[in-house]
This record gives C-alpha cells, structure tokens and sequence, in this order.
C-alpha cells in the first residue's frame, strides 16, 4: 500500500469520469482553503478522456446518434490552479467550427462519425491531464481498479496488479461493464464448440473483425441479433467494405448500393418483434414541429416534480397521463398529419396510451406493423423526410425526444417508490425505438441493401434458431436460411446485479452499494454519493450507467457533460476543503 494518500480518485476516464474531473479542478480553484490537491486517476483503456463509445480508432462508419446542432458541450475556461495553468478549451461547437445559429433550418442535421467526437474530447481532457501532472497534482495508473473498500479516513482502492491506493474519497465513473452472457449466446457458445467454420461475435464492437471475417468469404451470411443502432452500425461497415452508396434521388431521400465485387455477404437481422428504429426528422425546421413550447415544457417538469405527487405515485400512469397531454397538444398542431386523424382530446389521449403499451398495436393511425419490412421502412423515411403525413406513433416518438431532458431533471432523486421508478424506467426504455432514433440515412442505405439484395429481412421478428455443422439455421414461416456469422448486438441493460466486474461484485458482496431495484442500479444521494445497504452515505460516488434508478438517462454524451457531473463536483469540493482543514 502506498504512503501517500489522495484528496480523490477517479475510476474511469471516459467522457463522465473527464468532465468530472474538469469541474472538480475548476471548483478548487475557487476555494481558498485547498493549497494543493493529490488526485489519482484510473484507466485501463487507451482511450483517455472519451472511452470506447468514442473510440479513436473506430471506423467512420460508426456514427454519431447526436447531431452536430444539438451537441452542445460547453468551452472550458482557464484554469490556475496553484502553480499548474490549465488552458481554456473551446466548445465543441467552435472546435469544429460548426455554428448552428449560422445554418439554415432547413439543412439536413448532419450526424458525425464517433471518432470525430472522440478526438475532440480525447484533445480536450490531454491539454486538461498534462498541467495536472506536470505539476504533481494528478497521478495516472494506466490499469484497472479490482477493489474499492472503506477505511477509517475514506477508501482504499487495489489495482489488478493487487498495488493499493489511499484516497479520502472515490469516483466511479466506469461506464458499460460486463455481466452474464445471455442464455441464448451462452448456449450457442457450447453448440458450436470447435466448428471452426463457424464465428460467433459476443458483442457488435468493435466492427472490424466481424468485417474481417465477412470479407474472408464472401458467400457467407452473417445473422445479427438485435435490430438496433448497433446493428446499423454493424451492417453500415460490412456494406463500406463491399461497395458503396450513391443519391438516387435527392427529392426523394433515395440511395443505391453499387457492390464493387461480383458476390458481396447476405446480412441478416432479426430481433424479438423485429421493428426498426424509427429515425428522427431530417433537418431542424422538421424537428420543431415535435418540440413542446418551453411553457408546456415548464408545466410539465412542475407537475413531474412535485414530491406530494410523488408520494402518491402507484405506477406508470403518473408520467404517462402528465406527458400524453403534452403529445396530443403537438400532435394536435401539427399541419401535415393524417387526414383522417381523431381531433378529439380523450381519443387521441387513449389511443397514445394504448401505443405505449404495446407499441405493436394495430390502429389506422399507427404504422401498420404487419405490412412488409421495406415499406415500414420506406414509410418512417417519408416522416422523417416531411414527404408524408406524420402518424401517430412516430409523433409519439418524437416528441418523447424533446421531453427527456424535463423527465430526467424532474424524477432523478425524487420522492417516487422504487417500484415506481423501475415502472418508468422500463417504460422509458421502451420507447427508444423512437425517441433514440437513428439519421434518416441509415434507414436509407438499410434500404438500398435491401434493393440491392445484400440485406434480408425476412426473418426479422423472432425467427426460430438451430444450430448444426453448416451454422445458424433460421425459420421463420416457411423460409429457411442458413448463417456462418453469428453476432450479438443487443447491449446490456444496467441493472447492478448482473455485473460481472470485480470492483462492482465486491462492493455487492461488501454491502457497500445497494441497488435502489432488482432491475435497475445503485442507490446514490443526490450529489451523487453511495447510499450503502445499511443506509450509509459513503465516501464513494457513482456517476452514469450504474446509477441508474436513482437517476434517469444516464448514457447519453450530453448527460457526460451535464448537471449530474457539476452537482457531484461542488460536493466533492467542498469535502476536499473540509479535509485539507480539518487536517492542518
């Protein structure tokens, strides 16, 4: 165990764990009392201040789900900290000299690769790390942290190497982490055994060696599990490394694919219901028409966060009749929506509640869920391109969008009962299929795969799998195929027990977190702190994914940047002075 022990340690240095640095260093800055600050860093990627989502080195086929226009990270200011000067770093916006007040409203939202971003956040957090350590303030262990327990005076966190490190209080900030295999990809572990003809792909990242192993023969078929942006992201990389796309008809928002080699892989998606994401409107101008006022905005955050209705809470219904409300209002508004379309309040109240419960239900003013995979397809382009009325369920969708920011400022550390909160959660989850869409554009080239005979979509919903010496037979109805490729890109949801890290098992099995449910993460306070098993507030905080109950929306990149980081930052602050006084 080292001697030396540290103001705080940050476990994970991903875009959270980097932005939380930035605010503590900044709330230091302004304190009096804290001469100097010892911090100790953890990470055990190559990717320092923007992890793996934002890997470097990913191919520019796996996009960004943000758009430029929206990806508001803010500049950092100048720093002086003790003898180390941090310089200032613009915001995202500027460092990629793309203004959206300069635009047209009617420029298609360009959505950029992730490696974009993740050069812009991994240069940022380098010009923040570099004074730090120049300057002794901050030390980096290049390696994972195994362990985390309490001590008399804070914690001790162990390395995988077993080296040990004092600190008064701990940051995790560790992001997706493992957890059990699924069943279903467990057993086809077993069942293909030593077919070597035969390659099963755990997880959709990184792309390139499931391009590589569709590019060593390309009569093979490669099934995808999961019917996601993983999957488009998969799926875009294999089609890049067989040809291309070209606009066919801009009007009409048409690609085609061009194969650049005689025979190209067949790719095949399914997932449980087989229904795609639908993608969000196409440019800014598209996009208002789902936006509630900031009045309606403001009533609906006040009637979400009042703690008496609250309390009161029995189940979903307590967000649900709130934002339905809010959805009839802009459906209601909306100049090109069905013709034949209810006007009447209650009705439409009704139907987009049933909607939301079964997102497979039929209604003449949903989208048929039963009409062929192409034209569910070709008919969520058309809204989203403004070449066809709006449906109900796409306005759902979309307007679900703009209201997430008010339902996770408004029920994060609020007064609802765990099974409550989960009921939401789920809900929430649920309704990803729209409100976390995809660029139009990836729905064209799925398109343009198809046409092209490189995608199949005939056993989208929930086919029938065996496993035999020639690979994955799929059935669905009275089609039969048959895969050699095999890759998962359902990705884990975040529910605390099923992690399989050994930081998170020990603090489990230490009584050290509790998950606020069975379904879901931690329980934290609401500057971020760990409540334990025995309701103690501990020196340990959680930020992101495995929070997730005591807080909602906890993955996106704007969430890295956003309130949850600064709160947490303040406290931690001021734990820092009352340390470094206390200990003079």
């Amino acid at each position: 165990m080292t001697k030396l022990k540290f103001d705080l340690a940050i476990v994970g240095l991903g875009p959270r764990g980097h932005y939380a640095l930035e605010r503590f260093v900044q709330e230091l800055s302004r304190a009096d009392t804290v001469k100097a600050a010892r911090i100790l860093l953890f990470e055990e990627t190559e990717q320092m201040g923007n992890g793996p989502v934002w890997d470097l080195s990913q191919p520019d086929s796996n996009w960004s789900n943000v758009n430029d226009r929206i990806l508001e990270l803010p500049e950092r200011s100048e720093i002086n900290f003790g003898t180390a000067l941090i310089e200032g770093f613009p915001s995202y916006h500027d460092w990629a000299a793309n203004n959206p007040t300069a635009r047209s409203v009617d420029n298609s939202d360009h959505y950029p690769p992730r490696n974009v971003v993740g050069a812009y956040l991994h240069k940022r957090f380098d010009t923040l790390l570099g004074p730090l350590v120049e300057h002794g303030i901050a030390k980096l262990i290049h390696g994972s942290a195994n362990a985390v327990a309490l001590t008399e005076t804070g914690a001790c966190v162990t390395t995988h190497s077993g080296a040990q490190y004092l600190a008064d209080q701990v940051l995790l900030t560790v992001g997706h982490q493992p957890t059990h295999l699924d069943p279903q990809i467990e057993a086809w572990q077993a069942a293909i055994g030593k077919r070597d003809a035969l390659c099963l792909f755990d997880e959709p990242y990184p792309v390139r060696p499931i391009v590589n192993a569709a590019k060593t023969d390309t009569d093979n078929s490669i099934a995808i599990r999961g019917y996601g942006l993983a999957t488009i992201d998969v799926v875009r990389a294999i089609a890049l490394a067989h040809g291309s796309f070209t606009l066919r008809d801009e009007q009409l928002c048409e690609l085609t694919f061009t194969p650049t080699e005689t025979s190209v892989p067949t790719i095949i998606p399914f997932s449980l219901d087989g229904l795609p994401m639908g993608p969000k409107p196409v440019t800014e101008q598209l996009d208002r028409q789902f936006a509630p006022s900031e009045k309606v905005l403001e009533a609906l955050g006040r009637e979400l966060s009042d703690p008496k209705l609250q309390t009161r809470a029995t189940g979903k219904a307590f967000l649900l009749d709130a934002i339905t409300s809010v959805i009839v209002k802009v459906f209601l508004g909306l100049a090109n929506k069905r013709d034949d379309a209810p006007l009447d309040g209650d009705t439409l109240h009704d139907l987009i509640q049933a909607w939301i419960e079964d997102q497979a239900r039929g209604h003449k003013y949903f989208l048929d869920t039963d009409q062929p995979p192409i034209e569910f397809l070709k008919n969520l382009v058309q809204m989203a391109n403004g070449n066809a009325a709006v449906s109900l369920d796409y306005c759902i969708g979309q307007v679900w969008r703009h209201c997430h920011p008010t339902i996770y400022r408004s029920l994060s550390h609020g007064a609802l009962n765990e099974d409550v909160l989960a009921e939401i959660i789920l809900t929430d989850e649920s309704m990803k299929r729209y409100a976390f869409g995809p660029p139009m554009e990836s729905l064209q080239q799925l398109i343009a795969l198809y046409e092209a005979g490189m995608l199949e979509l005939d056993y989208l919903a929930d086919p029938d799998i065996t496993v035999t010496d020639q690979g994955w037979v799929l059935t669905s109805g009275d089609n039969r195929t048959v895969a050699q490729i095999m890759v998962n890109a359902v990705l884990d949801a975040p529910k605390i027990t099923d992690v399989r890290s050994p930081l998170i098992e020990g603090l489990l099995q230490d009584g050290l977190v509790a998950p606020v449910h069975d379904e879901l993460g931690v329980a934290t306070t609401a500057d971020g702190y760990v409540i334990s098993q025995n309701e103690n507030v501990l020196p340990i905080a959680v930020l992101g994914r495995l929070a997730k109950g005591t807080i909602i929306g906890v993955d996106a990149i704007l969430e890295c940047f956003g309130e949850r980081p600064r709160i947490w930052a303040s406290s931690a602050a001021k734990r820092a002075v009352v340390g470094s006084v206390e200990s003079r």
